[in-house]
């Protein structure tokens, strides 16, 4: 459909092209016809006086239409030319958005598949074998760390399908420092083996938020930061005031986001590498949501490198109006 359309787009531009030619030519030839004319009049002493200024009108005549051959011409043209950027960059937009698409899909039937079939399996022993009370609690605990894992995926496809069709936000006054202190919590249970250090600055900070939302965001960013640090990781998270936002960063000393594609990774499915070979879990929503959610605050997010290795992401938060 692409080639075709630029087939059509090149004809017409050829077409366009001939059909000037042509006008240009046939006005050419009128102009010399009636200046051959006009001259005849003059030579045979019919009013000179009249004669040259028909001559003029003749002249006057040609060039206003060479002017709007031309004229037509280019416009035409443009319009030509920018038909087939625009079927370029639709082109590029749908060839972008299928690769992200094929890549969630292989990503979501990964991440759904290697719970459920975790658990199967895990339920399985638990029946068919005869364990140890400590082999049996172990089990039990990797079920429940599965079954967590999948509830994450399912809250974070629910919360990017509300925020694509209109979530409404009930904004109310929260304290930041503890609802940043509740998921730091409920993660540390989940991920033992993780470092969290925090930091919060003087008193606690009061913002206007959507309490579901302030909560899906701190949840994507320290999940995050803990799926790309790899094992044994160390998250830093920092609260503080720099009027008029409360700035929430979270520093890890994984991977990093290269810069080409720090502005990308907040789009929808955007994950870097082929779904394939890509060894890090994930579906490419977690820094979607929370670019979503942030941006519906009045807020902002930023990614930079943590030094010596890693990435910082912060976001700032407009400080509640009546404290």
């Amino acid at each position: 459909m692409k080639y075709l359309s630029y087939g059509v787009m090149v004809y017409m531009l050829l077409a366009l092209i001939w059909w000037a030619v042509l006008l240009s030519r046939n006005n050419q030839t009128l102009y010399e016809h009636k200046l051959a004319l006009s001259t005849c009049i003059s030579s045979q002493g019919i009013d000179t006086h009249s004669g040259a200024h028909d001559i003029d009108k003749i002249h006057q005549f040609y060039k206003r239409n060479q002017i709007m051959i031309l004229g037509e011409g280019v416009v035409f043209g443009i319009l030509l030319v920018l038909g087939m950027w625009f079927i370029q960059k639709a082109y590029n937009k749908e060839i972008v958005s299928t690769i992200k698409q094929k890549n969630f899909l292989l990503s979501i039937t990964h991440e759904l598949k290697s719970p459920i079939a975790a658990i199967n399996l895990t339920t399985e022993t638990l029946i068919k074998r005869s364990l140890s009370p400590k082999m049996t609690v172990e089990l039990h605990e990797s079920i429940l760390k599965e079954s967590t894992r999948l509830e994450k995926l399912i809250s974070n496809l629910l919360m990017a399908a509300k925020l694509d069709h209109d979530y409404k936000y009930h904004f109310e006054k929260c304290l930041l420092h503890e609802k940043v202190a509740y998921c730091i919590k409920r993660l540390k249970l989940q991920n033992p083996e993780t470092e969290i250090i925090s930091e919060f600055d003087g008193d606690d900070i009061s913002i206007d938020a959507d309490h579901e939302a302030i909560i899906s965001l701190i949840n994507n960013l320290l999940e995050n930061s803990i799926k790309y640090s790899g094992q044994h990781a160390a998250i830093r998270v920092k609260v503080e005031t720099v009027p008029p936002f409360a700035v929430l960063s979270v520093a890890d000393e994984g991977i990093g986001i290269p810069d080409h594609e720090k502005a990308k990774v907040t789009d929808q499915f955007y994950r870097v590498g082929n779904e394939n070979t890509r060894q890090t879990k994930g579906t490419g929503l977690g820094l979607y949501i929370a670019n979503k959610i942030i941006a519906a605050h009045h807020g902002k997010l930023t990614i930079s490198d943590n030094i010596p290795q890693g990435t910082i992401v912060s976001v700032s938060i407009p400080l509640s109006k009546n404290k």
